[in-house]
């Protein structure tokens, strides 16, 4: 039996890649950001306030980062 690569063989495991991408960005934005907002919070006071723009920050950052990825991906299909 001989294998004969498809066409289009690695798109698929790209489209994959891209995908399974986006929900460790939406948890590692938010997270990074919580960490570094509590160590702001304990550097300067206000813990609170800290942490919480640190995770909008974060949230912020990985939705930005997921528009441009899924940008990206869009422009090579």
């Amino acid at each position: 039996m001989s294998f004969t690569p498809r066409k289009n063989g690695g798109k698929y495991a790209r489209d994959v890649g891209v995908f399974t991408a986006i929900p460790g960005m939406l948890i590692a934005g938010p997270a990074l950001g919580y960490f570094l907002g509590k160590l702001a919070g304990q550097k300067w006071g206000h813990d609170q306030a800290a942490i919480t723009i640190g995770v909008v920050v974060g949230f912020a950052a990985a939705v930005r980062q997921i528009w441009l990825l899924i940008k990206l991906h869009g422009n090579k299909k």
